[in-house]
């Protein structure tokens, strides 16, 4: 259907993962949903899944983390659909426990390039098509734990006594939230970060994580804000929380 809003997902890489299952829940509500991955065979196995329950997925190739790609991804969607009404940075890598003094810098900068550099490169290359909605939206998938009182871990109590790079790079994304937030504000591109708080999407968090579903509806949340809703806000279940 034509008259589809249409939202694109980064990092959808695994069946129990936050990407996949905001997809899902998106594509429920009638939104056409561009799932990606570094991987074309993972996002087509993904999306197959997806589609066998009657849902709008395009499964595409996407590695934040290559700018070359991402403009041409952009590029390809233009022509293919001719606009992007939600865009969800979603790619991620984590976790980490990374010393101070002791670490191998280039891990710290992978961990960036994905978490916070690739929110940055999509943004820059998606805006055009976000021009062309009527009501355009950004979400930034973020964490407690970049945040200085948001959540029950966060920054002055951090998870494992380690404040580890994945939330370094999380602060980082929240500061851009709020910078894309101004700069966009005259085109009425709403732009928000999300936490899906501490979920099972990895078997370290399984024991006390909850579910995914219950994650993803944070992020649901702030990718259907209606028009003139809120933005440069933190949410977690649909309230602001603080930064």
């Amino acid at each position: 259907m034509k008259n589809k809003q249409l939202v694109l997902i980064t990092g959808v890489g695994k069946q129990t993962g936050i990407g996949f299952e905001t997809a899902r829940q998106l594509a429920n509500l009638g939104y056409q949903v561009i799932i990606t991955s570094r991987k074309q065979e993972v996002a087509d196995n993904l999306a197959g899944i997806l589609i066998k329950e009657g849902l709008d997925i395009v499964p595409m190739t996407l590695d934040v983390t290559d700018e070359t790609m991402v403009k041409a991804i952009a590029e390809e969607i233009d022509l293919r659909l001719g606009k992007l009404d939600v865009l969800i940075n979603n790619a991620t890598l984590f976790p980490d426990k990374f010393d101070t003094v002791g670490v191998d810098l280039i891990d710290i900068k992978n961990v960036f390039d994905s978490n916070f550099i690739g929110a940055w490169s999509t943004i820059k290359y998606f805006t055009p098509l976000l021009k062309k909605s009527e009501h355009a939206r950004i979400v930034n998938v973020s964490s407690g734990s970049g945040s200085f009182s948001g959540e029950e871990y966060n920054l002055l109590n951090p998870w494992r006594d380690v404040i580890s790079a994945y939330s370094l790079s999380k602060l980082a994304l929240n500061g851009l939230t709020l910078k894309a937030a101004i700069d966009l504000n005259e085109y009425n591109i709403l732009v928000n970060a999300a936490t899906p708080g501490v979920t099972a999407t990895y078997e370290v968090l399984a024991s006390f994580g909850r579910p995914v579903s219950e994650g993803a509806k944070s992020i649901v949340f702030a990718a259907t804000l209606p028009k003139g809703g809120p933005t440069g806000k933190f949410f977690k279940d649909g309230k602001i929380i603080n930064w």
